[in-house]
């Protein structure tokens, strides 16, 4: 996964894309544009993809060793999810983050919104294990709350024009733009945009009411994903292949 970075700047992370997939019309004057409110893109895409309504889709959000991160539920925020945050949203709803645990910033609270556009095609029963990566850097944090606004654009990469390099276990990659730039845009060019994080410092003046209601965007339904196992797990519970023999020539009868 790419991300498109903008501060009144914007960011890219990438991953692995079928080329077949455009995500945004290419008319010359763009249906869909970075500086659309909290939402619209979305709804936007709903309406030209129906098969989207519904659906669900895993992300996982990361950031800054010791970062906190609360999702909006019930109309407040939840109890701290594990790090890296690992959650199943829906495409095209707006979910509003708290974001808390900010280096040499412990005071400082975040209220970033999260918006899936699009979706991604992991094996059937495998979701989990390929989320959407929502990067956050300590960069981003610190340029929000002095003021700034950042939006991010993840998109996946079009394996036809990718660039052919091992990025497993690194950080993702990112394009920083310029303000004139528009990050929705610069993203469908390269591939295939799937989620809109926005990143400000706004923070809300009121916690009942209609107001708090739609500051929380209605709190639509998110679920935390199931753990991914590891080997030694799946060893104790018996789900492991077992081999009868060391799997060396001289055990061979």
């Amino acid at each position: 996964m790419v991300t498109l970075c903008l501060i009144a700047t914007f960011i890219t992370g990438s991953a692995h894309a079928q080329s077949q997939y455009t995500a945004l019309p290419s008319q010359n004057h763009a249906l869909l544009r970075d500086d659309f409110p909290p939402g619209e893109v979305g709804m936007i895409q709903l309406q030209r993809k129906p098969d989207l309504r519904g659906l669900w889709q895993a992300v996982e959000i990361r950031g800054p060793k010791g970062m906190r991160v609360n999702m909006a539920d019930a109309g407040q925020f939840a109890a701290d999810l594990p790090e890296p945050a690992r959650v199943a949203v829906m495409i095209g709803p707006v979910y509003r983050i708290r974001i808390t645990g900010i280096p040499n910033e412990p005071e400082v609270e975040l209220f970033p919104t999260l918006e899936i556009i699009d979706r991604t095609h992991p094996p059937a029963e495998r979701e989990h294990r390929f989320p959407i990566p929502i990067e956050i850097d300590e960069d981003d944090l610190v340029d929000a709350a002095n003021g700034e606004m950042v939006m991010r654009v993840i998109y996946l990469e079009d394996n036809q024009i990718a660039e052919p390099v091992n990025t497993a276990g690194q950080p993702q990659r990112v394009l920083d733009l310029k303000p004139h730039q528009d990050a929705l845009r610069m993203a469908d060019q390269l591939g295939r945009p799937v989620a809109i994080l926005r990143i400000g410092s706004r923070v809300p003046n009121v916690t009942e009411g209609q107001d708090w209601d739609n500051f929380l965007y209605g709190c639509p339904a998110w679920a935390i994903l199931k753990e991914i196992p590891t080997k030694q797990k799946l060893i104790n519970e018996g789900k492991w292949p077992v081999t009868t023999n060391s799997g060396s020539i001289s055990d061979r009868r």
